[in-house]
């Protein structure tokens, strides 16, 4: 009879178990709906309660162990999530972020070989502390990154080069015409749009903070203090105080359907075609699969604002389009890439920006350098790039990316030699945050762990393996209970007459 229904049980165990399974895949209210859809009808609390109480599964011995932090509320409260990396599947979930919770974890547990972790320095206390035979292994995505951000760094300090270099390469690819003379009425200036108008209200707020944070920061107060006071993040004030200047936005850069044919256009433009519609359908015949609106927009802002106003031939000028001036994150991708990789706009503009800052150019081989090493896994020429951070030519921030890998050695060596990375680690933290979201904030972190652990796990033991067949025999189950109910006899001699 256990293996049937509990004592004064209102549920079968297969019927619990199929419910159970339910809440872990779905959690309450979405749970509860299919769970009806399935003639199953339970409540979401039930759902949840069943979750709750269901047993633990075992914790196996895990050999290679991957460690990484999953946010609670993004920049304020983070937890650590563990995975076993040749199961593939979370192990357990920690509430916070710090080298006492983890190194508890690994000593309550031992028999970890090797712990795949990020770069943080919490992380590597406690493996250090609580698995002190363990081998560290670096993650070999946060190491690019890491090397990215040190270039982004170096970038900001030269914010106004980054702007001179996009404006000239844009004015030496592209060689304005010299339009024909011609007497001209300049017309009064119109008022900016409301959109400029809104931006030109952003900035002067921004270069207000700007300007405010730079005081502080003479009168000696701390960054922390300054970011209290102003009520930014402690990051935005370090790179307010990095730059040196007050930074522009970049503008955001749109693809377009229209910017394989810009070449075209230009031509027919400079010849005197100026008919959007006939434009349009030339392009049509080339492979365009746009709309007249398309062009007619490219080719507006070719037009001379008072060429309507003058007689006779229009002149034949060429405007140069818009300068796109990347950001210090664009141009740090852009360093990092092969010339092979980029465009020729791309090209012009890197060579413009080496020959206005040459330190850039050095930092730009020795990216691509270290990238090339982690690509190809050659852990032998790690001493030899970390001394060569070292240069006169190499910035600053490039040559504490190598002191923090000298730091932390043996876990970069042996992320440039070993298979293993956090790779499915964040994959996993992937599943926690739908997961997460699904519960929309209102649970615990029980709930949470139990969630992420159990809907994790593929399920080997036959008593706990669910498949189709499970959930029609629960139907059955159910409707021989109601059943049952209906002919005033127990649920359990019916079911007993059925096994029989």
């Amino acid at each position: 009879m256990a293996t049937v229904a509990q004592s004064h049980a209102r549920k079968t165990c297969r019927l619990a178990q199929a419910l159970c399974r339910i809440g872990l895949a779905l959690g309450g209210q979405a749970g509860s709906r299919l769970a009806g859809h399935l003639s199953m009808p339970a409540s979401g609390d039930t759902l949840l309660r069943l979750v709750r109480c269901a047993p633990s599964l075992p914790l196996p011995i895990v050999s290679v162990l991957g460690v990484d932090d999953w946010a609670w509320h993004k920049g304020l409260r983070y937890g650590t999530i563990l995975c076993d990396l040749e199961r593939h599947r979370p192990v357990d979930l920690l509430p916070e972020r710090s080298a006492e919770d983890l190194s508890n974890w690994l000593i309550a547990h031992p028999g970890a070989h090797l712990i795949a972790r990020d770069r943080g320095g919490s992380y590597a206390q406690g493996a250090r502390t609580g698995a002190p035979q363990a081998m560290q292994v670096a993650d070999r995505f946060h190491l690019l990154c890491n090397l990215r951000e040190a270039l982004m760094r170096a970038l900001d300090r030269h914010h106004h080069d980054l702007r001179e270099a996009a404006r000239t390469a844009a004015a030496s690819h592209h060689q304005p015409v010299q339009p024909v003379t011609q007497a001209v009425s300049v017309p009064p200036a119109s008022p900016p749009a409301p959109a400029q108008q809104a931006k030109e209200i952003s900035r002067s707020r921004r270069l207000e903070r700007y300007n405010r944070v730079m005081e502080l920061h003479q009168q000696g107060i701390s960054t922390r203090q300054i970011a209290r006071q102003m009520g930014m993040h402690r990051g935005t004030v370090r790179r307010f105080l990095r730059a040196g200047q007050f930074q522009e936005r970049a503008a955001r850069r749109y693809i377009k359907r229209t910017d394989r044919f810009v070449e075209y256009l230009r031509q027919r433009w400079e010849q005197g075609c100026r008919n959007a519609t006939q434009l349009a359908n030339e392009l049509a015949q080339q492979g365009f699969d746009g709309s007249y609106c398309m062009v007619r927009r490219c080719v507006a802002a070719w037009r001379e604002p008072d060429s309507a106003h003058i007689p006779g031939p229009k002149p034949a000028a060429k405007h140069p389009p818009p300068v796109h001036h990347p950001s210090a994150n664009q141009v740090a991708w852009l360093l990092l890439k092969n010339s092979e990789d980029r465009t020729d706009e791309e090209n012009a503009f890197v060579e413009v920006l080496w020959q206005r800052c040459p330190e850039f150019k050095t930092a730009a081989e020795m990216a691509q350098e270290f990238a090339q090493i982690a690509h190809d896994r050659k852990a032998e020429l790690l001493d030899g790039w970390i001394a060569r951070t070292h240069g006169s030519q190499v910035p600053h921030e490039l040559r504490g990316f190598g002191d923090g890998l000298k730091r932390d050695f043996e876990a970069v060596k042996a992320a440039l030699s070993l298979e293993w990375s956090n790779g499915q680690v964040e994959g996993q933290i992937n599943r926690l945050k739908m997961i997460k979201r699904q519960m929309y904030g209102r649970a615990g972190f029980d709930l949470l762990r139990r969630r992420v652990l159990n809907a994790g796990w593929t399920v080997c033991h036959k008593q706990e393996r669910l498949v189709g067949a499970d959930f029609y025999t629960a139907s059955l189950l159910r409707a021989w209970e109601v059943m049952a109910r209906r002919l005033r006899t127990s649920p359990y001699l019916s079911l007993v007459s059925l096994a029989t």
